[in-house]
C-alpha cells in the first residue's frame, strides 16, 4: 500500500473513532475504503482526493442506474 493511501486510512480511522462511527456501511467512509480506494492511483493527496471525487461520482451513477434501470 502506498503512503498516500496509508495516510488516508489513518485519517479515516482517526475521524471514525472521533465521531463514534463503527466501520460498517453506516460509516460515511465505507464506500471509499471498500469500493473505491483500490481503483485510485495518485502521487499526492490532492490528486487522490480529485480522483476520489471522480470515482465516487461514477460509483453513485452506477448505483442509481442499477436501482432505477
Amino acid at each position: 500500500m502506498d503512503l498516500i493511501k496509508k495516510n488516508r486510512l489513518k485519517f479515516i480511522n482517526d475521524e471514525s473513532i472521533k465521531k463514534g462511527y463503527t466501520f460498517g456501511d453506516n460509516n460515511p467512509y465505507f464506500v471509499e475504503v471498500y469500493e473505491l480506494m483500490d481503483k485510485i492511483e495518485a502521487d499526492t493527496m490532492e490528486e487522490y482526493l480529485t480522483k476520489l471525487e471522480l470515482e465516487r461520482n461514477k460509483y453513485e451513477q452506477t448505483a442509481k442506474n442499477r436501482l432505477y434501470g
